[in-house]
């Protein structure tokens, strides 16, 4: 529990670290298995432990988005957040 309230956070924090960023709550991504993230958006640009959640980096400040995605241990999404002025409104 003590690893889930630091990746939820973490994501909290994205969205008050900079104007730009929006976290998302619910959406179309929420509950997405592993596989099916992969097919909408290929291999995340890095990755990285989070406790028990695996964080996913996708985009870059170059593309003018970056989507980060918190996957739980049964590999489905867990959380989300993006930034950037070329990422689509959901």
């Amino acid at each position: 529990m003590k690893h889930s309230l630091g990746a939820l956070l973490l994501l909290a924090l994205c969205s008050c670290a900079s104007s730009g960023i929006v976290q998302h709550r619910s959406g179309d991504l929420m509950g997405l298995d592993s596989f099916a993230l992969a097919t909408r958006y290929g291999t995340p640009a890095s990755l990285q432990h989070q406790g028990e959640y695996l964080q996913l980096n996708y985009g870059s400040d170059a593309a003018g988005c970056r989507i980060i995605v918190l996957v739980d241990q049964q590999q489905r999404v867990a959380g989300w957040a993006s930034s950037g002025k070329s990422c689509a409104v959901r």
